[in-house]
């Protein structure tokens, strides 16, 4: 067993990078050096007696662990966004717009066998994608540091999936179609209406197929005894746009 692990009890969790000093929790200290003797699925007690378990990090974890900068695009909005463009394990991705790169890494994981290309114009939002895919230990991504608008110019290969989360993402959809292969996808996201609005009538003027506009909302639910209920209030994450080059 290797770093980094997660350490998890109930719905509380800890990433651990190093098995060495001490871990402070709400339950006591952890000796992370005794984690060099145990393996996945044991536990691991506090000074105070309460116990965590030991467990790989895995993708699932990305969103919860990765260090944050832009404010990342949410798991339902990642699970969509893959799910509507078909995304195969041999593609070459565009991302427009790293920010905390959680978008990327997962477009990564799931494309195994391909390469996503991400740009990201701020460097301080870079330095911190980049630590984060070092985490994740993902060697299929390509970070640039750029405008996207300035980068794109010099691409020679066409690209099976285009993602935006930037400013300026309808001014640049002329050019992702330019730079996708036949049948490939562009996908936007973005928080406001008006820019939605704009994004999806650009795509429809520059041709694009199967165009489609929409928000996934996530409830979270509480079960107790005497029923059942939303545990939280609805909240709006982003809107996504999504067509096809055909």
């Amino acid at each position: 067993m290797e770093p980094p692990i997660v350490l998890l009890r109930k719905n509380s969790s800890f990433l651990v990078e190093k098995f060495e000093g001490v871990l402070h929790t709400h339950h006591g200290k952890i000796n992370l050096e005794e984690l060099k003797q145990k393996k996945f699925g044991d536990e691991i007690k506090t000074h105070l007696g309460v116990k965590y378990r030991i467990l790989p990090f895995n993708p699932s974890d990305f969103f919860r662990h990765f260090r944050r900068s832009a404010t990342p695009i949410m798991p339902k909005d990642v699970g969509a966004i893959i799910v509507h463009t078909g995304l195969t394990p041999d593609s070459l991705i565009l991302d427009a717009g790293t920010g905390s790169g959680i978008l990327a890494a997962y477009l990564a994981y799931f494309n195994k066998y391909g390469e996503v290309v991400t740009v990201e114009k701020r460097k301080d939002f870079a330095k911190v994608a980049r630590e984060n895919f070092k985490l994740a230990r993902l060697k299929n991504i390509h970070q640039i540091v750029g405008d996207v608008n300035f980068v794109a110019d010099g691409f020679k290969k066409e690209f099976d999936l285009i993602v935006l989360d930037m400013k300026g993402d309808a001014e640049f959809i002329p050019k992702a179609k330019e730079l996708l292969k036949t049948s490939g996808y562009i996908a936007v996201y973005n928080p406001y209406f008006e820019a939605t609005r704009k994004v999806y009538e650009t795509m429809v003027k520059e041709d694009f197929k199967e165009v489609e506009s929409f928000e996934i909302i996530k409830i979270d639910l509480e079960h107790r005894r005497v029923g059942t209920r939303p545990r939280t209030k609805i909240w709006h994450t982003g809107f996504i746009v999504i067509g096809r080059k055909v």
